[in-house]
Order: structure tokens, then C-alpha cells, then sequence
């Protein structure tokens, strides 16, 4: 098996990122790991409500879209989902994609959002927004981490980025009657 020169790379930083995090300690380990397909999801907003430090949301519809079935017994369901940034272009029932994860193994069922974008549908194409807030993401080009929003939400993984992305999820969801069926506004 022939691997590329950008994976040998790859594989070298996060191997020594692992070291480093190891001989710093973990939290610093975590600091460089960008998100990865697995935490993309799909979701209708019910609600949201700010503290002083977060945002808590309730989803009335959520599906982690890029989970393979092999993964799914390795994840738990989201009960609450968190983030740590406000914002004023989201409001009720509006469709988002988003990026969000278990930060703690004691608490699975707890989930972190890094970033928003709202996901829009119109002649059966798909688009994504803007993120909403600035979140890790890889830099393939310059093969490091970087801590912003001038890219796409689903731009700052390892492998491949937004266009790959919305490709897959075109042909998930053909239409926008397809999309919106699987995200339904819920009724009242």
C-alpha cells in the first residue's frame, strides 16, 4: 500500500501532537484534534435559551448525517446540547448543520456545539451558510490547526472539504421536499 506524501506528513504531526500531548497532558492534546465527519448533524431548532456563559438548545429533529452504521453503537443519543457562543442569525424552526461532540466520557449523552451554520434549500440544490462562530479547524493546505470562520463549516477536516461534503449530502438528500421530510417543522 502506496501512501502519499501529505499523509506521511499527516501522520508524523499527529504523531508527534500525540507525544506532545502526552508529555503536556491531554487537554493540550485536544486542543490541535479538529472535528471529524462523525460530528456533523443535521437539525430543526426548538428552542435555544443563553446564561452568562452558554447556550443550551433543544432540537425537535437531529441526525448525525456522516456516521457510518459500523459507529453508531460507539456514539450515545444527545440529551443536551450546549455551545459556548451567542449569536443573532438563528432563530426557531430554522434548519442548521452543525459540528458537536461527547467532551466528556462520564457524561456521553452531554454534547459540545463548536459551530453553526443555518443549511438552506432552494430549487432542490443544498447551501450552507456562513458559520456562525469561529471553531478548529485543519488547514490542509498549510497541514496545521487553525482557530477561525473564514472557511465552511465542513472545510476543516483532515481529508476532504466542503464541496466533498455537500456533494454527499446533494445525493442524500435529492430534493428539498426529501430534505425537509426528513427535518419536518414540527406542529403546533
Amino acid at each position: 500500500m502506496k501512501i502519499s506524501l501529505y499523509k506521511k506528513k499527516l501522520i508524523y504531526y499527529l504523531w508527534g501532537i500525540s507525544i506532545l500531548g502526552i508529555s503536556m497532558g491531554m487537554q493540550t492534546l485536544n486542543a490541535c484534534m479538529p472535528s471529524s465527519p462523525n460530528d456533523v448533524f443535521i437539525a430543526r431548532i426548538q428552542s435555544f435559551q443563553f446564561d452568562n456563559q452558554s447556550t443550551n438548545f433543544q432540537f425537535s429533529k437531529h441526525n448525525f448525517i456522516f456516521r457510518p452504521l459500523t459507529t453508531w453503537f460507539k456514539y450515545s443519543n444527545p440529551n443536551h446540547w450546549k455551545s459556548d457562543f451567542r449569536f443573532k442569525k438563528i432563530r426557531k424552526n430554522d434548519l442548521v448543520i452543525g459540528l458537536a461532540y461527547s467532551p466528556d466520557g462520564a457524561k456521553p449523552k452531554d454534547y459540545q456545539i463548536s459551530s453553526l451554520a443555518l443549511l438552506h434549500c432552494n430549487n432542490d440544490i443544498l447551501s450552507i451558510a456562513k458559520p456562525l462562530s469561529p471553531f478548529l479547524a485543519f488547514d490542509r493546505k498549510k497541514g496545521r490547526c487553525y482557530y477561525g470562520n473564514t472557511k465552511g463549516l465542513l472545510d476543516g477536516f483532515l481529508d476532504h472539504d466542503q464541496t466533498y461534503f455537500l456533494h454527499k449530502l446533494q445525493a442524500k438528500y435529492p430534493t428539498c421536499r426529501k430534505l425537509y421530510s426528513a427535518f419536518p417543522l414540527p406542529n403546533i
